[in-house]
């Protein structure tokens, strides 16, 4: 062993100056390599694989991935306008809003896509309006399911005034004339539907407690108002559904909510005790829909009652 270490010495006299500078170094770095692979365990000790934190962390870091995985996939599908309803209630966040040039933060604030709020924008550049709720639903993207949650809280403001009709009936004329119920008030109701003071009275009243009309056909929910007079009339009225002042069902008290025509006690409380089980707040417009039995009342309360967003909750 001496005899082989004596001839690697004597050989590497050989070499050139260079060439021994370069060994050197070579040595050198091999030392430090085995070194530092025998240290480095120590020094950074691996998390054994049965630590309960350590699993714990890679669970959290794969769920992460799949949520963003699935927002992906979700996003894809909403902007084809194939969103189911189990998946529009959860991306759909609605508020009132007028969609006639509603600025792009604010679709996206009711939870629409980028890939949506272009198609909108695109068809707003070339001259498009929303004359009615319906306009929304035909573009494409917007899916069945989206339009459903959407469409209680569209408001499309009038852009001018309808002009007075008449009717004529034997040979007197009776101007009935074009008459909004949201803003009318009762002199007006008077003048321009020839409805009695009482009656007037009547409606200004169940109107104060509805929050406003959404249909005018409501006016038969009015104490005394008989067919006899409403169909005549019937022609000459509109709604404003703008008008309708809304309830924030996470804002509201239970003594002010059972006062709605449409609410009594029993469903006050279910919608309260829902509440409750919810943390205190509602989410979905639809989870407080779902409360309500019968499809009729649901449709009639989708009018009246909203989420607001949570920094209005405080207000």
């Amino acid at each position: 062993m001496l005899s082989f270490f004596k001839k690697i010495g004597r050989n590497f006299f050989t070499f050139s100056k260079a060439e021994q500078y370069g060994i050197v170094v070579l040595i050198f770095l091999i030392l430090v390599m085995t070194a530092i692979y025998f240290t480095l365990p120590y020094v950074f000790k691996e998390k054994p694989l049965d630590d309960p934190r350590f699993r714990e962390e890679v669970a959290l870091f794969i769920s992460k991935q799949q949520e963003i995985k699935d927002s992906i996939r979700i996003e894809r599908i909403q902007s084809s306008g194939m969103l189911s309803e189990e998946l529009a209630a959860r991306k759909i966040h609605p508020f009132p809003f007028d969609p006639n040039k509603l600025p792009r933060e604010q679709w996206r604030k009711l939870g629409l896509t980028e890939r949506q709020i272009d198609i909108i924008k695109n068809y707003e550049a070339k001259g498009g309006r929303f004359r009615v709720k319906e306009d929304l639903k035909k573009l494409y993207g917007i899916s069945e399911a989206e339009y459903k949650i959407l469409e209680p809280y569209i408001i499309i403001k009038l852009p001018f005034e309808r002009k007075p009709l008449e009717i004529i009936t034997s040979t007197r004329k009776f101007p009935y004339r074009n008459t909004e119920l949201n803003a009318a008030d009762s002199a007006t109701l008077v003048k321009n539907l020839r409805m009695p003071s009482w009656m007037a009275a009547r409606v200004i009243k169940y109107r104060k407690k509805l929050g406003g009309f959404y249909d005018k056909a409501q006016l038969l929910e009015v104490y005394g108002m008989k067919k006899k007079y409403y169909e005549p009339i019937k022609r000459f009225l509109y709604v404003d559904t703008s008008r309708i002042e809304k309830i924030c069902v996470n804002q509201i008290r239970f003594k002010k909510l059972i006062k709605h025509p449409y609410l009594n006690y029993e469903l006050t409380k279910k919608i309260f005790e829902e509440k409750k089980k919810q943390g205190g707040r509602f989410d979905n417009i639809e989870k407080v829909l779902n409360i309500v039995g019968s499809e009729a009342l649901r449709k009639k309360l989708s009018h009246y009652l909203y989420i607001c967003p949570p920094d209005a909750e405080d207000n």
